[in-house]
């Protein structure tokens, strides 16, 4: 089937920060087979399944238009910024939480919905899970 090399680790490794060398070892397991592109499939399709790859098309769109952004790299930070203040809104508060004006930009919080769908997050976690069991073999302390 596949040649992966397995990577070894103690369950106190695994629950805790691992080392570089350790997660260097398991990035290289992973890209010596399907483990990045599927978990990348998975992601992708739960996304556009969702609506969200629209949406953020759509962010994107309006940051070009509005003059938000002049460039790729300006587009991608304004929208990481918006995706990561969305997220954390729903977390304290199930909203997005925001309100007034942005500097000079009339507030437009609510026109866009940017936060990941939940669905992703549970479908790209059992995906990276499976994945890391193809190349990790966890051992009891």
């Amino acid at each position: 089937m596949s040649n992966n090399k397995h990577v070894t680790l103690v369950t106190s490794e695994a629950q805790n920060h691992i080392s570089r060398e350790l997660r260097n070892n398991i990035y290289s397991a992973l890209l010596s087979g399907d483990g990045i592109r599927n978990i990348e499939s998975i992601l992708d399709r739960q996304l556009a399944e969702s609506g969200f790859k629209d949406e953020l098309r759509r962010y994107v769109t309006e940051l070009f238009r509005s003059g938000q952004a002049a460039t790729v790299d300006e587009a991608k930070v304004l929208a990481m910024d918006r995706i990561r203040q969305q997220m954390a809104d729903d977390q304290t508060n199930g909203t997005n939480g925001a309100n007034g004006t942005n500097g000079n930009h009339v507030d437009d919080s609510n026109l866009y919905d940017l936060k990941i769908p939940h669905k992703a997050i549970v479908e790209g976690t059992k995906s990276v899970r499976r994945e890391l069991e193809k190349v990790c073999d966890i051992t009891e302390d």
